[in-house]
């Protein structure tokens, strides 16, 4: 196990001086050798721990072994992954449901290395802080054929914010230190840092801490924020499109006095939910396609008009709309806003109540009662429409009423991890969310398999919060082998595997293939996933009727294990729609 190295050996002319010094003098001169010279791994951990970091994620190997143990030596906790990208996306989830940058991930070398950019894109393309460290073969051996050789720089350059080589030991600090700012700066992000493996045995000594947190957010342009605020007034139908990127700058209290003061209407993307609870009256999910279709002011903060909106093809041809982004190249993708505002979400909408408030009277919440009725019509006839799905009473379980069993369980400050297709779908229109951070699912690039490790890392987060990850039987797959290291390390997660035999059910199978063909896009009919947890050390049930549910979750959790309820839901249910 890494340690500081050993006090040097003084020879010759230098240890005669030395051995002359009193011996108080030559106590201090070791004791100060001692804790300046450290070798890369010891110099890692340390780097880490001053920048708060409390978990690192990894599958151990060389050359980063020992990386991995002396992190456990300064007091960050070790957890040991079955797989590279489940790892990242265990430290990309903590690092999104805390806040801040908690988690790290570290890689052995070369195939370490490549199984770690599903994960890596994943935090990419969600915009969340990460620091991943890849081992590699000595500098000194390049292109001689080292076992695992790679440069992983080359490979990580497209998909992280900086990806960059560690080329001596001394600069190590400065590296880590580069790492974490850039990770946590303006747009959040993935970085990736190569460290090869005669960098990590190298001796440097450490320079003084340094952790300065991030560059200052860019200063506002105020005529744009008093355009926006006169535009917002003057508007009868605005709207609220509120994302998951308003995370890092949790402008909770500012979004709440725009929605309750001036009477705006809000919408979310998928993840974007909870930041305003879900039971808001002016919460108008239900009625989205109404909120942009019909809006003639659209304010976006913290989300993107990308697939998730339909690239913004369903707002309204005149509605103005105003795009408060903090990364400058992201004003005006897919649709030019009237105001574009480059800033911190908090700021702008701190200085936006500011001129809202100077001029309040200019518009009276009151003008906008027909707008707020006609989305409210909206959401009583979704409502009675879900209503009728979810108290369905066929078996197997259609998507809907599985989902009202589950939500009808749930406590209001549980985090829900959603990871499929079709009961994904099902979940977003069924099971609200009332708090920040505590909906996650398949990301902007809908990646299949994020459930398991998602719910680990969140677990992690919030150890006093239910944690559950409502997983499709192809998503579960995907990663099931990550319940190991939850009953290794205790993490007490509650997956539900909607067990729909297959990707889809049967719609791929029944629209792509003939009668007659191979079951491909289907499995075996009612695997049993629940007993593949049980056999890892887990707890298990196997659910069949709506009436089971709840006392399945009930007895899940009080289990205290990590657990998996496996319910039967119906193959043939179609995709929920809109």
């Amino acid at each position: 196990m890494t340690t500081d190295q050993p006090i040097p050996k003084f020879e010759g002319h230098l240890a005669l001086r030395i051995a002359a010094l009193p011996p108080e003098t030559r106590a201090m001169l070791e004791q100060k050798v001692k804790k300046v010279a450290s070798d890369g791994h010891m110099l890692i951990a340390r780097s880490l721990k001053r920048w708060g970091v409390t978990h690192v994620y990894c599958l151990a190997g060389t050359p980063i072994i020992e990386t991995f143990a002396a992190c456990a030596n300064v007091g960050i906790r070790p957890i040991g992954v079955r797989h590279q990208q489940a790892g990242i996306m265990m430290a990309a989830a903590q690092n999104y449901v805390s806040g801040r940058l908690t988690a790290i991930s570290i890689l052995s070398a070369g195939p370490g290395v490549t199984n770690a950019a599903t994960g890596i894109l994943v935090a990419n393309d969600n915009c969340w802080p990460l620091v991943v460290l890849g081992g590699r073969r000595p500098l000194g051996m390049q292109g001689m054929g080292s076992f695992q050789e790679l440069d992983g720089v080359a490979l990580f350059q497209s998909i992280t914010k900086w990806s960059g080589l560690v080329e001596s030991t001394a600069r190590i600090p400065e590296c880590i230190d580069r790492a974490c700012k850039t990770a946590l700066s303006g747009r959040p992000g993935p970085v990736y840092l190569d460290l090869p493996e005669d960098i990590l045995t190298g001796i440097a000594t450490e320079p003084p801490p340094s952790c300065e947190y991030g560059d200052e957010p860019p200063a506002l342009d105020m005529h744009a924020i008093e355009t926006a605020a006169d535009i917002l007034l003057n508007a009868e139908r605005p709207a609220l499109i509120i994302g998951k990127g308003i995370r890092w700058s949790e402008p909770y209290e500012e979004l709440s006095a725009l929605v309750n003061d001036y009477g705006v209407p809000f919408i979310t993307s998928p993840m974007g939910r909870g930041y305003l609870p879900d039971d808001h009256p002016l919460c108008s999910n239900a009625a989205r396609g109404i909120v942009q279709s019909r809006a003639d002011a659209v304010l976006l903060v913290g989300a993107r008009l990308d697939w998730t909106f339909r690239f913004g093809a369903e707002l309204a041809p005149d509605a103005k709309l105003i795009q408060v982004d903090i990364h400058e190249q992201e004003i005006g993708i897919n649709v030019k806003p009237v105001v574009g505002i480059v800033g911190d979400a908090k700021q702008v909408l701190r200085q936006l109540l500011a001129c809202l408030n100077t001029n309040k009277k200019a518009a009276p919440k009151s003008g906008r009662a027909s707008w707020h009725a006609l989305l409210e019509k909206q959401r009583k006839t979704k409502t009675c429409h879900l209503e009728s799905l979810m108290n369905d009473q066929s078996t197997p379980l259609s998507p809907h009423r599985l989902m009202k069993e589950i939500g009808d369980f749930l406590p209001k400050d549980s985090v829900c991890i959603l990871d499929s297709n079709v009961n994904m779908a099902a979940a977003q229109q069924v099971i609200p969310s009332y708090l920040p951070a505590s909906r996650l699912t398949a990301g902007s690039n809908g990646c299949m398999g994020i459930g398991i490790p998602f719910g680990i890392g969140a677990k992690l987060s919030h150890p006093d919060r239910l944690v559950i990850a409502i997983c499709g039987d192809a998503a579960f797959a995907l990663n099931v082998m990550e319940m190991e290291t939850a009953v290794r390390h205790n993490i007490p997660i509650l997956v539900v595997v909607a067990n729909n035999d297959g990707i889809s059910g049967s719609m791929r199978q029944k629209q792509f293939l003939t009668a007659t063909a191979e079951r491909v896009t289907m499995f075996q009919a009612g695997l049993r996933y629940e007993e593949i947890t049980k056999a890892l050390g887990g707890y298990g049930e196997y659910v069949e009727h709506p009436h089971q549910v709840k006392p399945a979750l009930q007895r899940a959790v009080a289990s205290g294990r990590p657990a998996c309820v496996n319910i039967r839901v119906d193959p043939d249910a179609p995709y929920p729609q809109d």
